[in-house]
């Protein structure tokens, strides 16, 4: 069963997002530490939300592996970070 989903934050949301590309120099856990920030700052409470606000920050190779992931094969927040992580 599909759960319908929250809406995206209004606005230019995307103007401050950190992007990650997996080739600049920052690490994946930095990534993860500005984008908790950036995410903190827009209060997105709605895990799905985050999420795909998330996705929206990989560029590159990042978001290339990100797509040849099995669908629905990240429940959660959680999840998604340690698969990240370990990638």
């Amino acid at each position: 069963m599909l759960v319908p989903l929250n809406a995206m934050p209004a606005g230019d949301y995307q103007e401050y997002m950190p992007k990650f590309t997996s080739t600049e120099g920052v690490s994946i856990e930095r990534h993860l530490e500005s984008f908790y920030c950036y995410a903190d700052n827009l209060d997105i409470n709605e895990e799905d939300v985050w999420m795909r606000i998330f996705i929206q920050s990989l560029d590159g190779e990042a978001r290339k592996w990100f797509r040849n992931l099995p669908p629905r094969s990240i429940a959660d927040i959680d999840a998604l970070d340690d698969v990240f992580l370990k990638n």
